[in-house]
């Protein structure tokens, strides 16, 4: 009997899939890692906020109140990080 029409898409798939000269390497993701680079010392930023606000005021209504809540975040995240960095003595001497 008649054998149902394959759609053009599936036929490139198939064919695609059959091409061997396409096929990548295989890795082995059980090998042993490079080791790590060294640490470097972490410097706390004097103004978090600073890249947020050279965006400008975000395009929503409230943007004003947006604005602070934003830069509370970014305040709240950096000082998390700077106590982070305390912590696993990262922290780098501050330039004053």
């Amino acid at each position: 009997m008649n054998r149902p029409q394959q759609s053009r898409s599936t036929q490139r798939r198939r064919n695609g899939n059959q091409k061997s000269g396409n096929r990548q390497p295989k890795t082995d993701i059980w090998r042993e890692a490079d080791p790590l680079p060294p640490l470097e010392p972490i410097t706390v930023s004097r103004d978090a906020t600073a890249l947020l606000r050279s965006l400008g005021e975000p395009p929503m209504n409230g943007a004003l109140e947006a604005g602070y809540t934003f830069g509370a975040v970014v305040e709240r995240g950096a000082g998390i990080a700077a106590a982070l960095a305390l912590s696993a003595d990262l922290l780098a001497a501050p330039l004053d």
